[in-house]
């Protein structure tokens, strides 16, 4: 009788197409990844020998004035991009994986990109994460919507019932050799993605497997369920229908607005107003006090004074820059608060909704999520940081372009560190998929 199930299962033409279809849109999934990649690495390239090139033509043209030289040179740093984001791209299309800053103001520089392609966050990228997500579970339904109404339909529900005495085991295995083709599909595709790819085997790609795969059981645990009921066929194929619409795009959407209602953004263009402000009124104010303010910040810059009637230096001019950091600091704070408020919303959510936990989970793996964007950021104000630090003494001293080695200059990056904890990863998988088993044997017990 198993024999006869996989021979049934693999001459159904529409099966077959279906299980292609499936691979043909992970491998152009795959691609676009692949693509992803190779873009992103191309522009960091382009980043390093245009800050080289920067470097060499403004110290050449502007040898004797230092202060002028860092006023436009930008130093970049690199959010490094591991191989995984190919399957799961995030938010690195809407956020910049490299970002030049100078040594003036940095809240102007680091929220620029939070105006960048609006458009992409409507579109989303068709990735690996969202071809399992969203394509994946309709050719589950498509296989498993009808494994008991059309026995039924065909009249032949009770030939079945008195043949075999074990109907139970029977709709299992046939639901058994479709989870078995699916995951077939899946593992080939991943395959691929690692020799394609160059995908490190380490605990980030097989958790970031694992829990693809436990996405794809939770919907054949669903489909058991549903189809548990003994419905129509068409009946089955409008409730999973709905189930997929609702848990792949109302759910979602209505709790993206919930979300946006409750922790509401304005801070960043509020910090952009008030770095530009701040430093913009500097011009028509007293010297005296954007400078005692400077000294405060940083007591080891006292003994370069600067006096009311003079004209311009460089020390009052970053120190001015400086202080339109200073008075927005409060409205950068609470964006990055309110963002990381967001994120922790979202993934709360992703704990009752599957398809949620699967992107949070998969996102996070691959360092694409807002975590890792918030972890970058962080990062790009300390590297703004240490730059202005190191500059500063030498800018105010009046020093030439020869007092800094610019070989040492490179271009830095940025790794983040993301934990795995499995028990965040995959209880909430196994909290559906045994909810769901157990509901369905309790039907299943009354189909004989």
């Amino acid at each position: 009788m198993n024999h006869y199930l996989y021979i049934q299962f693999y001459r159904n033409k529409a099966y077959l197409i279906a299980l292609l279809f499936l691979l043909l849109a992970g491998l152009m999934a795959i691609f676009t990844g692949k693509k992803f990649l190779d873009r992103n690495e191309d522009i960091i390239s382009k980043s390093r020998a245009f800050q080289k090139e920067s470097i060499e033509r403004n110290t050449r043209f502007h040898k004797d004035d230092l202060g002028l030289v860092l006023y436009y040179i930008k130093f970049n740093l690199v959010n490094e991009t591991p191989k995984l984001a190919a399957l799961n791209i995030g938010m690195r299309d809407l956020a910049p994986s490299v970002q030049g800053v100078t040594v003036r103001n940095l809240e102007e520089q680091r929220y620029n990109s939070d105006f960048y392609n609006p458009a992409n966050v409507a579109v989303g990228n068709f990735d690996f994460s969202f071809v399992v997500v969203f394509l994946f579970p309709l050719v589950i339904i498509a296989f498993c919507y009808n494994l008991i109404s059309e026995e039924e339909e065909k009249g032949t529900w009770k030939l079945l019932s008195v043949q075999s005495s074990h109907l139970r085991k029977l709709l299992d295995h046939k639901m058994l050799i479709r989870l078995l083709a699916i995951t077939l599909v899946y593992i080939i595709l991943l395959i691929i993605a690692s020799v394609w790819i160059k995908i490190p085997l380490d605990q980030y790609y097989i958790a970031f497997m694992v829990s693809g795969w436990l996405y794809i059981l939770f919907w054949f645990a669903l489909c058991r369920w549903i189809i548990s009921f003994r419905k129509s066929s068409a009946q089955n194929t409008l409730i999973l229908l709905i189930a997929w619409v609702s848990i792949n795009f109302i759910i979602p959407m209505s709790s993206n607005i919930l979300i946006q209602r409750i922790y509401p953004v304005h801070e960043s263009l509020k910090a952009v107003m008030e770095q530009r402000d701040g430093y913009h009124n500097k011009w028509d104010e007293a010297k005296r006090p954007t400078m005692e303010m400077f000294y405060k910040a940083y007591p080891q810059y006292k003994n370069f004074t600067v006096e009311e009637n003079d004209a311009f230096t460089w020390t009052w001019y970053y120190a001015m820059q400086h202080m339109g950091d200073m008075e927005s600091s409060k409205s950068s704070e609470q964006y990055t608060q309110k963002m990381q408020k967001r994120n922790q919303a979202a993934t709360y959510l992703g704990y009752i909704f599957p398809n949620l936990h699967t992107q949070i989970v998969e996102s996070h793996l691959a360092k694409t999520d807002m975590n890792n964007q918030l972890q970058y950021a962080s990062a790009l104000r300390k590297f703004h940081e240490e730059k202005r630090l190191s500059f500063y003494p030498l800018i105010f001293s009046g020093k030439n372009t020869d007092s800094i080695n610019w070989e040492q200059q490179a271009i830095q990056t940025f790794s983040a560190s993301e934990s795995i904890k499995p028990i965040q990863l995959f209880l909430p998988y196994l909290i559906f998929i045994a909810l769901f088993i157990i509901l369905s044997q309790n039907k299943y017990r009354k189909l004989c």
